[in-house]
């Protein structure tokens, strides 16, 4: 799996308890942190073989629930897409280094 962050090509791999569970891991060792999964969904929502699939997800992170949605033709990447959208709000979500900086 390749994510590019700040323009940064960042590679890494995973495994699990099948491909979605894989690609979830591996996006959990790129950002750094780990996310407990509360709820999975996955549904077309085109009709025939070139479905388009949306994957939505329920992550904590941090102790707080995040949630996010992805699509894709490929279910795979469709929940992977889900799982770091998830991830980029809790970033999101994150005062920035210049606020931290300024209130110190």
């Amino acid at each position: 799996m390749t994510l590019i962050h700040d323009g940064q090509k960042i590679t890494d791999a995973a495994t699990g308890n099948g491909p979605v569970d894989a690609a979830f891991k591996g996006i959990e060792r790129i950002v750094g942190k780990e996310g407990q999964l509360h709820d999975f969904d996955l549904k077309a929502v085109t009709m025939g073989k070139d479905a388009l699939g949306e994957s939505m997800v329920r992550v904590e992170i941090g102790g707080v629930l995040y949630s996010g949605i992805g699509t894709s033709p490929d279910i795979i990447e469709a929940s992977a897409r889900a799982y770091l959208n998830a991830f980029n709000r809790y970033f999101a979500s994150l005062p920035s280094q210049q606020e931290v900086t300024s209130e110190q």
